[in-house]
């Protein structure tokens, strides 16, 4: 009898461990349905967000299933179109995390007024980290940040509309783009090419859509190709002139007094011109000890023509790097603070753009100084060289076959002055 019952209770207990079993496998059965639908619709929110512009398989594994995806859009080329600043403006966020969501992407398109301070918006001085080659009139930038969780990748482009753009009550022939993408690097430095790759094609794409709707005058720009290395063994076209050994800067083939180690001369540099701004710099890669010839090490030469020019004599301004007027005699010595010792020179031209501001920058390199007591004092005749060296830089900017200020067709050429940026 009571063996009976035992068995019984037995019995009742294993039913109870299959139900149990069975409701916990239906809820997870229910769970994971719910996921998978969640997921779907966030995948199906994707596609549609943004015009349908964002590149869906690089975002698919950033996209939740806990949660529904909040997107938040406007602008005047939407449909309908909306009273806006811009012309397209998305965010589409995954997740919320404790201070801000776990993934995000960004997309903005607006056109930019003459005259008006657009503070990011404006183009970059160092425009050669685009990882795509890019037409003439288009100019580009990528970068990486860190966020509280992981990293994003972005990408700008500017790019000259002939034609103008409609949505703003005043004109406008320059169209500016943004894209930021979540990263799957922890650090910022860890994005990889691949993502900065995304990320720049992305922001073609927008562009492509935007200046095809506006019939902006201008080609769609290509996507092909991989990846511009950021370091070049040669300079652009447009670049070419900044030739070390013609200038007497330092040689790259290696250390004095030590025939094992080597060195040589990087470039970067614009790859397509564009009427507004020019960039080219060259720098001498690893270390290297000259001792007391204290030759050219670092290069660059940068212009900026009509509206960009105020904006750019403004910004070095402020930080005291423009000539002074009446113009200061030129040093003898000066301290040493760790920082490169630069000589700027400036000049001011008439450009097809209109006015515009040149500015070249050498930078010579020092021997080791004692840190108590880091002086140095250049001879008169060393500190004449450096003015010397500035200024070859600047005629052969300046008279370049191919060069931008012989394509900006930039005449009645006005020196300014220099600047000795010692310890800035």
């Amino acid at each position: 009898m009571q063996d009976g019952r035992i068995s019984k209770r037995l019995v009742r207990a294993l039913v109870g461990v299959v139900a149990l079993g069975l409701i916990t496998a239906s809820c997870v059965l229910a769970v994971a349905i719910v996921r998978e639908e969640q997921r779907d619709e966030n995948l199906a929110q994707l596609g549609r967000a943004c015009a349908g512009l964002l590149p869906e398989e690089q975002l698919a594994e950033f996209v939740a299933d806990d949660s529904a995806g909040v997107l938040e859009e406007y602008g005047t080329m939407l449909d309908p179109g909306q009273e806006s600043r811009a012309l397209l403006d998305c965010v589409l966020s995954w997740g919320s995390g404790v201070w801000g969501p776990e993934a995000q992407v960004r997309v903005r398109a607006e056109a930019l007024l003459e005259g008006r301070d657009h503070g990011d918006a404006k183009a970059p001085d160092d425009p050669g980290d685009f990882v795509l080659p890019l037409p003439p009139g288009v100019r580009g930038s990528t970068g990486a940040k860190e966020r509280v969780a992981g990293s994003e990748v972005s990408a700008s482009l500017w790019v000259a509309c002939p034609n103008g753009l409609r949505g703003r009550r005043l004109p406008s022939k320059e169209l500016h783009v943004t894209v930021a993408l979540p990263s799957t690097a922890e650090f910022d430095h860890d994005v990889t090419p691949g993502e900065r790759l995304d990320a720049a094609r992305a922001a073609v794409r927008v562009a492509n859509w935007v200046t095809e709707r506006q019939r902006c005058g201008r080609a769609p720009i290509g996507t092909a190709g991989t990846a511009v290395a950021e370091d070049r063994e040669t300079p652009t076209e447009l670049c070419r002139w900044l030739d070390p050994k013609a200038l007497g800067f330092a040689e790259g083939s290696g250390w004095k007094g030590d025939s094992d180690r080597t060195h040589a001369w990087t470039f970067d540099g614009d790859g397509a011109y564009l009427p507004q701004a020019a960039f080219c710099a060259g720098a001498l890669e690893g270390y290297a000890s000259f001792r007391d010839e204290m030759p050219v090490v670092s290069a660059e030469a940068r212009s900026w023509s009509g509206e960009a020019a105020l904006g750019a004599y403004e910004r070095y301004a402020a930080d005291e790097r423009v000539p002074a007027r009446p113009a200061r005699p030129a040093s003898a010595s000066f301290t040493y603070t760790g920082l490169p010792p630069v000589l700027a020179l400036w000049a001011e031209s008439v450009c097809d753009g209109g006015r515009t501001y040149h500015r070249v920058a050498v930078t010579p390199d020092l021997r080791d100084l004692d840190e108590k007591d880091p002086k140095l004092t250049v001879a008169k005749e060393e500190r004449e060289r450096f003015s010397a060296d500035a200024r070859a830089v600047l005629d052969r900017y300046l008279a370049a076959e191919g060069g931008w200020a012989v394509r900006s067709h930039c005449r009645d050429t006005k020196v300014l002055g220099e600047v000795e940026e010692w310890g800035h």
